[in-house]
């Protein structure tokens, strides 16, 4: 006869108490041991690094200075208009011989953006012999309107970024907007225009400048800055037009609207205060 057994149930074996306090504390080693690990290939690194740095510095260089394969042959100037190029060579302190790799190329940076008609500059090494110079001359956006002796027989302009500067000989300012009531202390060459009037008057001019529609709305002659938060613009057509320093997209909107109505009723448009939300004063020629 076949007789039935129980199944034997195996004891799982119990660790000690002794096992298992290690069992963390092990975890734990073998973590710092990686971590020092990653700490020493990082040391390595920066060992190489350096070593490789002062290598190159203070042995190759010395070097390469004596090679005259690297000495300077040609400085190019690129982006010029109306600046001169003896003007940025001469502000760059290079001349031909010296050894390329000894150039410094963020004093030669900061010696020809320094100039007063330079808005942007770049300074590359073109191996073995050549230095390339490529500049962005300040373009006028607008002229001033001054009293006084200070700057006479001087054509003050601003460019977009709100930079003073005097425009270059030969250089065409009867066509541009003038800005009038500038704060003395303001107008200074190469200061930037700070007040709240003279940057929304800079703002809108940049605005009508991309955008050609725009500029064919409003033709602004003169900006007047004197006034609190608020821009007094006379067009070339003599129409008087105030405008808010905040919102110059959606005041030339209504503007337009303005302008559409009055032509619809054959009425030519004298003067505009945008500066309410609401009720808009208009003032039409008779």
């Amino acid at each position: 006869m076949n007789r039935f057994r129980k199944p034997v149930r195996r004891r799982r074996a119990q660790k000690s108490v002794l096992q298992t306090k290690a069992g963390p504390q092990q975890r734990r080693r073998a973590f710092l041991r990686r971590l020092s690990s990653l700490v020493l290939l990082v040391a390595a690194f920066l060992v190489i690094g350096v070593g490789g740095y002062y290598a190159g510095t203070r042995l190759a260089l010395p070097f390469l200075s004596r090679d005259s394969r690297y000495a300077l042959r040609e400085i190019l100037v690129e982006g010029t208009a109306h600046l001169p190029r003896k003007e940025i060579l001469s502000a760059s302190g290079l001349h031909p011989g010296q050894n390329l790799l000894g150039v410094s190329l963020p004093q030669v940076y900061q010696a020809v953006t320094a100039l007063p008609y330079v808005q942007r500059a770049s300074v590359r090494r073109l191996l073995p012999d050549r230095i390339a110079i490529t500049v962005e001359e300040r373009v006028p956006l607008a002229k001033f309107w001054t009293k006084g002796k200070r700057f006479a027989g001087q054509n003050l302009c601003i460019d977009l970024q709100g930079i003073v500067f005097v425009a270059r000989k030969g250089e065409v300012v009867s066509l541009l907007p003038e800005l009038e009531g500038v704060p003395s202390d303001e107008l200074e060459i190469g200061n930037r225009l700070d007040s709240p009037e003279c940057r929304g008057a800079v703002r809108l001019l940049g605005l009508l400048q991309g955008t050609p529609s725009l500029r064919n709305l409003l033709d602004p002659a003169s900006i007047d800055v004197s006034g609190r938060l608020c821009l007094k613009v006379v067009t070339r057509d003599g129409i008087s037009v105030v405008l808010r320093l905040d919102h110059l997209e959606r005041q030339m909107k209504r503007l337009q609207k303005i302008y559409t109505f009055s032509q619809s009723r054959g009425r030519k448009v004298a003067s505009v205060d945008l500066t309410p939300e609401q009720n808009v004063p208009v003032i039409f020629e008779y």
